[in-house]
């Protein structure tokens, strides 16, 4: 039985989120230390709930936080790796993770502050900075990206941050071993200005690198992205 790999980074999620997961089972080979740790599902589209996330760690520290009132708890979020244990290709080229990509079942509340401090953003946006870069190849003048801006800024201050369009963090993005916000920047800085204390989130996955890899492509990676969100506008 294959092991699953945990995410590079713990997350503070709502625990009454949490609490909705059915029990799950993993390997008895996997030796968690976290105290709460959540499996992903395996589905291929967004919105998918045909395989469900299951909590394989942790409930009774979640009944606790829930007595107690606390907004969010520390968890780890495991996941099935897409691609065979010594593919160093998929993890790295972006056209090949995202042929094996898939998507938890679950939508999750965390605080826009603890991503923001988490530094797993690849560009911090603001309405100067909006889609100066998109894989899309489209290029547009400075007043469209102001005014798309303003458009998602209004829509989320008038209607809330719909769960029906959650921010994506993918595990293991980069180099298969740190994870990274994969799509919802420009909705993060304005969850962030205007002071909202939850937004949702759906967590994706392809594949991973080798473990004994993990820890030196996770040091390389955390440089990149302080590159990236140094440079990358």
């Amino acid at each position: 039985m294959v092991i699953p790999v945990l995410s590079s980074e713990i997350y503070r999620v709502s625990p009454s989120d949490l609490m909705a997961l059915n029990d799950g089972e993993i390997s008895g080979e996997a030796d968690y230390t976290d105290e709460v740790v959540v499996l992903l599902g395996h589905n291929g589209s967004i919105g998918s709930t045909d395989n469900r996330d299951v909590l394989i760690k942790g409930r009774a520290v979640i009944r606790k936080a829930l007595d107690d009132r606390l907004p969010f708890i520390p968890v780890r979020f495991a996941f099935i790796p897409a691609n065979k244990p010594f593919d160093l290709l998929s993890p790295v080229i972006r056209a090949m993770r995202y042929r094996i990509r898939y998507y938890g079942s679950n939508v999750y509340h965390l605080n826009p502050k603890d991503i923001r401090a988490m530094k797993i953003e690849r560009s911090v946006k603001t309405p100067e900075t909006a889609y100066s870069f998109t894989h899309s190849g489209r290029i547009m003048s400075k007043q469209e990206r102001k005014d798309e801006y303003k458009r998602i800024y209004d829509s989320i201050r008038d209607n809330g941050f719909s769960d029906a369009e959650p921010i994506d963090i993918m595990l293991c993005r980069l180099c298969g071993a740190k994870d990274c916000l994969n799509n919802g920047h420009h909705r993060m800085s304005i969850a962030l200005e205007l002071g909202l204390d939850k937004v949702p989130v759906r967590f994706s996955a392809a594949g991973a690198a080798p473990a004994f890899l993990r820890p030196v492509l996770k040091k390389f990676s955390t440089f990149e992205l302080a590159l990236k969100r140094r440079f990358r506008h």
